[in-house]
């Protein structure tokens, strides 16, 4: 056989088993369907000169969210760790997540638990929210 055929049917091989490999691994990060408060929007404007399109940046601040104690407390001492949480589509995902749990968990102290440990396990940038929620926040957001 001559080389060059050897080459080529190597080659077709290798495309054909590389074909065959799923390159997806897991689900989407933004699986949950939220954006991320970082997230860009195209937003349409209008000047006596006709509409014009541009690319914005949602801005992100921390606020007092009304009705919410935790959510307050967070805002105000754990703003550097709340902000990279949302902005993050893993981490926002995962804070649904969270509220959905301790909210079936109920008055059950050691499924909350079990709920908070499960966020804090995500990542690197929840775990950093948890750690000043708990130093600042514990008792109002009822971190058990």
């Amino acid at each position: 056989m001559r080389p060059a055929a050897i080459t080529l049917g190597w080659l077709g091989v290798a495309t054909l088993s590389c074909a065959s490999i799923d390159p997806e691994v897991g689900a989407s990060q933004e699986s949950c369907g939220v954006e991320p408060l970082g997230a860009t929007t195209t937003t349409s404007t209008s000047t006596i000169y006709g509409a014009s399109g541009g690319v914005t940046s949602t801005p992100t601040t921390c606020e007092a969210d009304a009705g919410s104690a935790c959510d307050e407390c967070e805002s105000e001492r754990c703003c550097a760790t709340r902000l990279p949480c949302y902005e993050d589509p893993v981490c926002v995902c995962q804070d649904h997540v969270l509220d959905a749990c301790v909210a079936a968990a109920g008055s059950d102290s050691a499924e909350a638990g079990e709920c908070w440990t499960s966020f804090t396990n995500a990542g690197a940038v929840e775990a950093a929210r948890v750690a000043c929620e708990i130093a600042w926040c514990k008792a109002v957001c009822g971190i058990p």
